[in-house]
């Protein structure tokens, strides 16, 4: 006998935790391609491995010996400048540069240097005078003019009272088990086994994903402090089952309120709204309206961590397609933490640990979760190629506990309890300077006492990014 029960296949039933997911990835990707840019001012890193920082410290005392006896070798005071620069060091490349002006006033190339150190370090209107001297210099060299006028632009971006950037990604992505269906044609239901129809059953599919990252922020009057708004959005359409083509939109908007007034350094406190929207073949699945607070905080240049608290109350629709889905309407809580920490100037390792709470409207679809992440991110040389900027790789970990408040009457006399885990692998390309190519393979494991809900599936996508 083929044995449906009506209720929603395994990826329907979690659609917005897996597309969540997989725009934190994305998210996650961009900003780990970003460790390739300058860094920013509170996380100034050294540039070269710290294996080779006492090789650099000893060169500087040579150098330092030398400028001292010469203070008009320029060739000397250049070098210094350089590996203090490398060493992460920038007070004193400056010092030596700004040295060095007196020597040789007005030269295009020392004033651009100066202009990067100062950008590197956040100092962004002295950087500014700098860059612009620069240009104003006669017969300015043609590479100095190309090197000069991106930094005086992302100058003007980040001061800027309000700033608008975002990104948009597009690609493909092939799914094993795009629908979430069970892994075994024969399952035991409450105590009876079972043969499922094909519509329950695991399939592979493909499909085409566009994701939206757009961010709003305006300096408010107290230093430090402003208003952010950021828009995420998701699409997804497949070749065989469109009843999982999905949208989705996510709007986040609140105060930023910087703590260092208050003496706690380098800490950011905010407090935010949420409002969502998800969409699965073209009905109305799930329209959510929150409330979340952010601590973020950097411990030491290379330590950063940030804890988020999320509540959100989900009302879900029923439809011709899914009608059971406003069992799982209610509320939902969620606590997230993050601790990042840059190991060497190339490779960063971080971890996460999640907990969420879900009180819905049937008991058998209320819930308790516990889940962890580790991971880390590694600059690599072009493989390929004469790209100046280096390939990141991203590598990650990660495990969920979620145990079910009621039995299912349906499926068995017991709880339901599942078991995730997952590894994903991230490889992002650099392809021109506000564009980028990511490739991901992932795959995921649904442990269950549910015989209906154990299934795995194997993901493999290639994207483009701009950047803007």
């Amino acid at each position: 006998m083929s044995f449906w029960t009506g209720r929603d296949p395994a990826e329907m039933r979690c659609a917005v935790r897996f597309i969540g997911f997989a725009i934190a990835l994305c998210l996650f990707a961009r900003g780990a391609s970003a460790l390739a840019d300058e860094p920013a001012a509170s996380n100034v890193l050294p540039r070269i491995e710290k294996s080779s920082l006492a090789a650099n410290a000893a060169r500087r005392k040579i150098l330092f010996a030398k400028m001292m006896a010469d203070p008009a070798n320029l060739d000397v005071a250049f070098e210094y400048a350089a590996l203090s620069s490398q060493a992460g060091d920038l007070e004193s490349a400056i010092s030596t540069l700004e040295r060095m002006l007196i020597f040789a006033p007005k030269v295009p190339r020392l004033q651009l240097e100066l202009g990067v150190l100062y950008y590197r370090l956040g100092s962004y209107q002295l950087a500014q005078n700098y860059l612009t001297a620069a240009l104003q210099a006669p017969d300015v060299p043609a590479e100095v003019r190309a090197r000069v006028e991106p930094y005086l632009a992302e100058i003007h971006n980040r001061t800027a009272i309000d700033r608008f950037n975002g990104t948009i990604t597009f690609g493909t992505r092939y799914q094993s088990n795009a629908n979430g269906g069970a892994s075994s044609d024969i399952v035991n239901i409450g105590g009876i086994p079972l043969l499922l129809s094909d519509a329950a059953l695991a399939d592979s599919d493909v499909n085409g994903f566009v994701l939206g990252n757009f961010i709003y922020s305006h300096d408010l009057a107290s230093q430090g402090d402003r208003f952010d708004a950021q828009l995420l959005t998701y699409g997804a359409f497949y070749n065989d089952h469109h009843e999982i083509n999905t949208g989705l939109a996510e709007l986040t908007f609140g105060p930023v309120i910087s703590l260092d007034r208050f003496g706690f350094d380098k800490t950011d406190f905010g407090i935010y709204g949420i409002l969502g929207g998800v969409m699965l073949h073209g009905d109305p699945y799930r329209w959510s309206g929150g409330i979340g607070a952010r601590l973020a905080k950097a411990f030491t240049r290379d330590t950063r961590g940030e804890l988020r608290v999320e509540y959100r109350y989900q009302d879900y629709r029923d439809s011709d397609l899914r009608p059971t889905a406003s069992d799982r309407t209610g509320s939902n809580i969620n606590i997230i933490g993050t601790l990042r920490h840059q190991i060497t100037n190339r490779f960063a390792a971080y971890a996460g640990l999640e907990g969420e709470r879900h009180d819905a409207r049937r008991g058998y679809e209320s819930y308790w979760s516990l889940g962890g992440t580790i991971g880390g991110v590694y600059l690599l040389d072009p493989l390929i190629g004469n790209g100046s900027q280096p390939w990141t790789a991203n590598l990650s970990f990660g495990v969920l506990d979620r145990s079910y408040d009621e039995p299912d009457s349906l499926m068995a006399a017991y709880d339901r309890h599942d078991v995730e885990t997952f590894v994903q692998g991230i490889l992002t390309i650099p392809l021109r300077e506000t564009w980028s190519m990511q490739a991901v393979a992932s795959y995921r494991n649904v442990n269950s006492n549910y015989d209906i809900d154990k299934f795995d599936n194997v993901s493999v996508s290639l994207g483009f990014t701009k950047s803007f």
